[in-house]
């Protein structure tokens, strides 16, 4: 580690990192004792901001279909022919699931269909409500396909955030992963959500894209968001290379770069809360959040079967329901952050 490095980090714990400053944290720090203090200077940030408590949330998947034509190239959903969406009796079944274990906080992640106004996620979010979870706390991540007028109704039904998720912001790589998505319509829909009075979430794939260019593709995706004064939430997700998806021969993302990424967030964007997605497994999913400055974890995820990744009848983590899988981490996750000192928030 140089001193310029070392300088940066010193006054990053007392203000957020600039452009520039974050574009040679991210290329010096691939050494392990050079991410080693850069985790170090995203802890202590975010226990200015956080203190000693971690989030637990939930999550519930599959909850509409995608119609996204042609499919995400990094996304393994939706590739399965004759797959259904969970119904809204299997929505409820896995809210109450969640209810269950104290867990309120939690996302509906679903595909997309470019255009329509959003009428079948307003059901969802209202079929909740209806059926008695009026203090559930909701998080809805469907794509870039909800109206203004469905935007402002959905307020009323628990729902404290809405995801416009890029993944990058480089206009050909997002056309080269995207390309039935319209970076346009997404970015359109983040200052919508804004107008409509709604939090603004939003997430970033680490681990793809041209080595050459992927330190300044974070870099410049920080800053962006930066610029949506509603934000107040950003996932990471570490690119897997699953089976069936067109990018299945790409290498999968390091848990160090997701990390990494994690980290200068935190010092770019301080208060914003940072978690994580898809990508990570049983062995990483909670190491790297703590390393790396999040501040809440995926502790339980609800999902139709998925094809993608082997059932798991020996993992005492995860049952099965019919055709959905419950995959509870709820008592590793707390038990890993009563051992750091940290409580964790239901």
């Amino acid at each position: 580690m140089n001193a310029e490095y070392l300088g940066i980090l010193k006054a990053a714990g007392g203000r957020p990192v600039e452009r520039e400053e974050a574009l040679y944290l991210f290329t010096h720090s691939e050494d392990g004792e050079a991410a080693a203090a850069l985790f170090e200077t995203a802890r202590l940030v975010r226990e200015q901001e956080f203190g000693h408590t971690f989030l637990a949330c939930g999550g519930i998947a599959t909850v509409l279909a995608c119609n996204l034509r042609p499919l995400c190239a990094y996304c393994p959903y939706w590739r399965e022919k004759g797959k259904q969406p969970l119904s809204l009796n299997e929505i409820l079944r896995a809210v109450e699931y969640l209810f269950a274990y104290g867990v309120h906080d939690f996302h509906l992640s679903g595909g997309t269909t470019l255009g329509s106004e959003g009428r079948n996620i307003l059901a969802i979010v209202r079929g909740i409500h209806d059926a008695g979870y009026t203090d559930a706390q909701i998080d809805v991540n469907c794509g870039a396909a909800m109206s203004l007028d469905t935007l402002r109704e959905i307020k009323g039904y628990g729902v404290k955030m809405v995801r416009s998720v890029f993944e990058t912001l480089n206009p050909s790589l997002f056309a080269a992963l995207k390309p039935g998505d319209s970076l346009k319509e997404k970015e359109a829909f983040a200052w919508r959500i804004g107008e409509a009075g709604i939090r603004l979430g939003t997430g970033i794939l680490a681990g793809i894209g041209p080595k050459e260019t992927k330190y300044q593709d974070y870099t410049d995706f920080l800053f962006k968001i930066k610029q949506f004064p509603h934000l107040t939430s950003l996932y990471v997700s570490k690119f897997v290379p699953f089976e069936g998806i067109a990018l299945a021969g790409v290498e999968a993302c390091s848990a160090q770069e997701a990390a990494r990424v994690i980290a200068v967030a935190r010092l770019v964007l301080r208060s914003v809360d940072i978690t994580g997605a898809q990508g990570w497994n049983r062995e990483q999913g909670i190491t790297p959040f703590w390393a790396g400055g999040g501040n809440s974890a995926l502790a339980i995820h609800i999902n139709r079967i998925p094809a993608y990744v082997k059932r798991r009848d020996d993992d005492p983590t995860v049952t099965y329901e019919g055709n959905m899988e419950f995959r509870n981490r709820l008592q590793a996750v707390e038990a890993y952050y009563a051992a750091q000192g940290m409580n964790l928030k239901r």
